[in-house]
């Protein structure tokens, strides 16, 4: 059983590795594709930001032709209350003169507010931009030093894997196999874990008095009553 460990040991010094780089190989992307997301979020954002300032420049602009049209009426009002002579009609221009003018203060002052909105929004969308292009730039550095590093992982993954098939050809007993490689998925690549004593180092969980002894016999497989990992002396490493 010593030897079996043995060879455990050395396949599980092999998938520790292959474990980290197929971690490595799902990370990058991963990474890559929430920082594509960032930055894409801020361009809704600043995109968001820029149909607002248009929507602000049409009311402006509505606003600018109603208050036209508005100061034509008022022109038309003052000249007819010169033209004519007649005192309720004056009294009648009088009113609607009043209330032009309330409604054109009043239009120019929401023109005022829409275009001081949209300075506030222009100053964002512009900070908006400026940050996106630099992000870009990051993005693309990040980009092209990622396919070097899955290119290398790829290749260092290979190398492991055809190390870890040539380990496997071995006289290991199929049913030993099968557990370490079902132990391999379900602990995260961490199929054995030394025993310290009566304590298991993987999970902390301190192990029977007669597992330990069976253990130090190395006559048959023992496993973690808690973390079920393979468990091994440290006089076997």
């Amino acid at each position: 059983m010593q030897e079996t460990i043995q060879v455990l040991l050395s396949l599980q010094e092999l998938d520790t590795k292959i474990h980290s780089l197929k971690g490595e190989l799902k990370r990058l992307p991963k990474e890559r594709e929430k920082r594509r997301a960032a930055i894409d979020g801020r361009i809704v954002t600043r995109d968001e930001l820029d149909g607002a300032i248009q929507q602000l420049a049409l009311r402006v602009k509505e606003i600018d032709m109603d208050t036209t049209i508005s100061r034509q009426r008022m022109r038309k009002l003052e000249k007819g209350m010169e033209e004519t002579g007649d005192q309720s009609l004056v009294m009648a221009y009088q009113h609607e003169l009043r209330s032009l003018k309330r409604d054109v203060s009043q239009a120019e002052e929401e023109g005022l507010d829409f275009v001081t909105q949209s300075d506030g929004f222009r100053e964002k969308c512009d900070a908006i931009t400026a940050e996106v292009e630099a992000e870009e730039l990051v993005f693309l550095e990040f980009q092209e030093n990622m396919k070097k590093e899955v290119v290398e992982a790829e290749a260092a993954l290979a190398k492991l894997e055809a190390e870890r098939a040539a380990k496997m050809k071995g006289d290991l007993d199929p049913n030993i196999v099968s557990v370490y490689e079902r132990l391999l998925i379900s602990r995260e690549g961490i199929a054995l874990a030394n025993l310290d004593g009566r304590t298991c180092q993987c999970c902390w969980m301190e192990v029977p008095a007669n597992l330990s002894v069976r253990i130090a016999r190395g006559v048959d497989l023992v496993t973690c009553p808690s973390c079920d990992r393979i468990l091994y002396s440290a006089t076997y490493n």
